[in-house]
């Protein structure tokens, strides 16, 4: 009970509690306040699917190192498959998630240069790979997404807002 735990579809979720019946789920509660969603997970997907947000020292490490991820150099003639790939590592938490936000800030940024819109499922990823990073990272580091941005800002780093790097 209380433990933080990143759900694969809703991110960053706290166990609330345990239902035994029909079948046995987790209770968690996906954010909070007036926004908070309660939400059952079968307990005998959690060990495969639900896991802890990174440790403070993989947190600080990322944020550390944003210059050395490397952008992902996936590509596919359809950009439907290629929202889902991306959609995919969001799942995986930090580092992937902030991967996927370096390289999509990328890709915007090379389509302004050549002059081309971006597709719009770009902004759609960043959108989410970013959020689900910051939220990951400050729970990682007791702080808030704010505090995150602003170690990122403080070190030149473009997730910290909606700027292409």
């Amino acid at each position: 009970m209380g433990e933080r735990v990143m759900h694969p579809g809703q991110g960053l979720c706290t166990i609330v509690g345990f239902r035994d019946t029909p079948s046995p789920a987790l209770i968690l509660e996906a954010g909070s306040g007036r926004n908070a969603t309660r939400l059952l997970y079968p307990a005998d997907q959690a060990e495969a699917h639900l896991h802890p947000p990174v440790s403070r020292a993989e947190a600080l490490d990322v944020i550390e190192n944003y210059d050395s991820i490397a952008c992902d150099t996936h590509t596919d003639r359809n950009s439907g498959q290629e929202e889902a790939y991306f959609k995919a590592l969001l799942k995986r938490g930090v580092p992937d998630s902030v991967r996927v936000v370096k390289t999509m800030r990328t890709r915007i940024a090379q389509c302004e240069r050549s002059a081309r819109k971006p597709s719009a499922y770009i902004a759609r990823v960043l959108k989410e790979a970013r959020l689900r990073s910051l939220e990951e990272l400050a729970c990682a580091l007791d702080t808030t997404p704010d505090v995150v941005e602003q170690m990122f800002r403080d070190r030149g780093a473009g997730i910290a807002d909606d700027s292409a790097q």
